[in-house]
């Protein structure tokens, strides 16, 4: 009895082997088809071989999602089949894939845990009067890879990128900014609630000396930058004294803050009045929906919105819902002038 006993472990144990085996294999293909996919374009031996090492990454994660407490199971004890937990395996493979290929929504910005939430309001302005051609700027957040960048590309309209700083999730992107003649960086900020924070977010609480010294990083990975826009951030702009420090020393480094207004209660326009900085909002969010025809609807807006008070500032994110809605959208962009965020 004992000695079956030991070779039914055996046995299981080497099943389980074997499964992770095929489940690295699964990935690394599944991995490849997502490559090809999320490129769409001819890309440098040098961009395949990061992917390649992205794809080994995600590998090795699976394979700690999959283990097994050996020390627990037995042909006895154990609450599932073999099929069954292969079948749990192949599950929770395909979330995990899912999570790490999907490009966010606008809505991971200003309410993550709200699926229905709405972007909050922008800010109060007039309708002008007469005037020169009215100017949009359209940001694209989270620019962290060169997938990213070639997809932008291809829409051909003068869009703005932001660059999220360097991360071990995406750590080139301020190689990727330097060769752009103009770019953004996306500086993640505290939010109300979030719960996949980007390292070295900004808290409310932290010092002088903290902030600048990541402004001071910042400029240096980034040194042709001359705006900033928050990544979440809902908390930090809604808290005064938070601002109150950054702000002035952004002014130092010669760098314009640009709220993309997370939060409807932001304190971003009376700080930038307390210091006698111009105020910079988002207008619209693109793409908080999912859908081509949605993000064209918010699009329309950004137009709209852009002709009633002569210039306007909407911002999106690389996904393919709003690459494409952008692309079929030029006839539409071609009644505003698309501009450049320092052209407002």
């Amino acid at each position: 009895m004992h000695r079956h006993h030991k070779s039914s472990k055996f046995f299981t144990r080497s099943l389980i082997t074997k499964i992770i085996w095929v489940l690295s294999i699964l990935i690394a293909t599944i991995g490849t088809f997502f490559i090809g996919y999320f490129l769409g374009f001819q890309q440098a031996e040098e961009e395949l071989d990061q992917e390649r090492i992205q794809t080994q990454k995600l590998i090795d994660q699976i394979q700690s999602i999959a283990k097994i407490d050996e020390t627990n199971l037995t042909l006895s004890t154990k609450a599932h089949t073999q099929d069954e937990e292969i079948d749990r395996l192949k599950e929770q493979l395909k979330k995990f894939l899912l999570k790490e290929s999907e490009a966010p929504s606008a809505r991971h910005e200003y309410a993550p845990k709200e699926p229905k939430a709405t972007p909050p309001p922008s800010e109060k302005r007039y309708p002008r009067v007469g005037g020169a051609e009215a100017k949009l700027v359209i940001i694209i957040d989270d620019v962290s890879y060169e997938r990213d960048i070639a997809a932008i590309r291809s829409v051909g309209l003068p869009l703005v990128m932001s660059f999220l700083p360097p991360s071990p999730r995406h750590p080139e992107t301020a190689q990727l900014a330097m060769k752009e003649s103009s770019y953004m960086v996306h500086l993640p900020m505290e939010a109300v609630s979030f719960t996949d924070e980007e390292p070295d977010t900004l808290h409310v609480g932290d010092s002088e000396e903290k902030i600048a010294n990541r402004i001071t990083e910042l400029k240096r990975l980034y040194p042709r930058v001359h705006y900033i826009n928050n990544h979440t951030g809902s908390k930090f702009t809604s808290d005064a004294p938070s601002m109150e420090k950054l702000l002035p020393i952004l002014k130092k480094e010669g760098i314009i803050f640009v709220d993309s207004r997370t939060i409807g209660t932001t304190k971003v326009p009376q700080v930038s009045k307390k210091f006698g900085l111009p105020y910079i909002g988002r207008d619209v969010f693109l793409d908080h929906e999912d859908g081509v025809g949605n993000v064209k609807c918010q699009i329309r807006e950004a137009v709209e919105k852009a002709k009633e008070y002569g210039t306007a500032i909407a911002i999106g994110h690389p996904r393919p819902d709003t690459i494409q809605a952008l692309k079929e959208s030029k006839a539409l962009l071609s009644e505003v002038k698309l501009v450049g965020i320092d052209k407002i």
